[in-house]
């Protein structure tokens, strides 16, 4: 018997990509009538770097910001919105994604679309989601980094399709 509920979970985290995964999953659930799950994760290492908030207290306020600020770009506007919870949790956004995401039909995310490199050091966590979601994980890319690949697509086409000029025996 499947335990999961009629909801979707999406992340948001302030980023561009986010507000596009935002979108991506009101219109979803609205398709599909079922609620959607806003989450936002955050976290305070007790450190303070330059732009580090000073108390786990700023720490959620900002992250309640940045989801507030996500939620009213499309709220305020759309005609129809599906039933939402929201919810704030401290910790790994991967591991908060996922066991926001154990009772859902779905997870949607955006994609920083840092590069290798950084995932490499740091961790995706799209790519950890894709790995431990107990559902289907929906990514939607960062729509700068798409005009970028498209833009090295089709360079690389117009290239490949060059005639290649030399001797013909």
């Amino acid at each position: 018997m499947d335990a999961r509920e009629h909801v979707i979970v999406c992340g948001v985290d302030g980023s561009t990509a986010s507000q596009l995964a935002l979108e991506w999953a009101i219109d979803e659930a609205i398709r599909r009538d079922c609620k959607l799950r806003v989450v936002t994760a955050w976290s305070w290492d007790g450190l303070e770097a330059l732009s580090a908030p000073p108390s786990p207290t700023a720490a959620l306020n900002q992250a309640q910001d940045i989801q507030d600020a996500a939620l009213a770009r499309f709220v305020g506007a759309a005609e129809s919105v599906p039933e939402m919870e929201r919810l704030m949790s401290r910790g790994v956004p991967s591991h908060v994604l996922c066991d926001a995401a154990l009772d859902a039909e779905l997870l949607v995310l955006g994609s920083h679309g840092h590069g290798a490199v950084r995932d490499k050091l740091v961790g995706s966590t799209s790519q950890r989601a894709i790995h431990h979601a107990s559902c289907p994980v929906v990514i939607l890319p960062d729509p700068r980094h798409v005009e970028k690949e498209l833009k090295r697509a089709k360079a690389k086409r117009r290239h490949a399709e060059a005639p290649q000029v030399g001797a013909f025996f």
